[in-house]
């Protein structure tokens, strides 16, 4: 949101002593002075006022805190298989209970949980590559499809094994885009690359309801097993089903995903 907008929302705050308040150098974003009235704020920013910019005249110094920073969270999840992608679910084990039951056998707060949502989603069957975040906007820009967007990469097993003929045609086919059953459009073109005659590994650029599994019924086959090995270039690699992380600072700053402000 923009900043002048933002301020005038707060109940200390009209839009004269806002706009008063930023050309006079009195608003700090994260320790900065901050002048400009466009400049994008969030909630993972501290936002405060010196206390003379509620008045008209000179007060004493000092700073009067309008936002405390929530802190970003970024997880990476293993997904076992039986857990569904959701934060909540009557009847099955959610990916949060999952990190509920690791943050408690460590000790460890789990208050924070409340605050994330999952980016896309895997079926209960799937295991996998599964990004957890309080970051509406890297969850936005992972989310979004196109070739240029971040890529899924899955890996799967296969009900018929396929002559190098018939995997031919398939890599084909997924090359150019394929029409899926009760869809208006093909899909966008993907790499599918074949590790034996009933196991493959597919790389994709957006993701449908029930991508894969749609994908091998159009092409006459089944899924037996799927596994997404990693999400925008996050990979579970060295990570137990079941288990989970935190991204790095290096991976955040290539999604673009919130910092925390020192």
């Amino acid at each position: 949101m923009r900043l002048d907008r933002w301020l005038t929302r707060q109940p200390q705050l009209n839009r004269r002593l806002a706009l008063h308040a930023l050309a006079a150098g009195r608003v700090r974003i994260n320790g900065q002075t901050v002048r400009d009235p466009l400049h994008e704020v969030g909630p993972f920013d501290a936002i405060a006022l010196t206390a003379d910019a509620l008045a008209d005249n000179d007060a004493t110094p000092g700073e009067i805190r309008l936002q405390a920073p929530r802190r970003p969270r970024h997880v990476l999840l293993n997904k076992p298989a039986g857990v569904v992608t959701a934060c909540h679910d009557p009847e099955h084990p959610t990916v949060i209970d999952v990190l509920r039951d690791s943050l408690e056998s460590r000790g460890e707060d789990d208050g924070w949980l409340e605050e994330i949502h999952h980016v896309g989603r895997l079926d209960r069957a799937t295991t996998g590559a599964l990004l957890l975040t309080n970051d509406g906007d890297v969850s936005s820009r992972i989310s979004d499809a196109g070739l240029d967007g971040p890529a899924k990469r899955y890996r799967m097993g296969l009900e018929q094994p396929l002559s190098e003929a018939a995997q031919a045609e398939a890599i084909s086919r997924v090359a150019q885009g394929v029409l899926l059953a009760n869809d208006a459009r093909p899909t966008l073109p993907a790499r599918l690359e074949f590790l034996a005659a009933d196991e493959a590994r597919l790389t994709l650029h957006e993701g449908r309801h029930h991508h894969v599994k749609r994908l091998w019924r159009t092409l006459g086959n089944r899924v037996v097993w799927l596994h997404r090995e990693s999400v925008a270039g996050l990979s579970v690699a060295g990570l137990a089903v079941g288990d989970w992380r935190e991204l790095t600072r290096d991976e955040c700053l290539r999604l673009g995903a919130a910092l925390a402000h020192e």
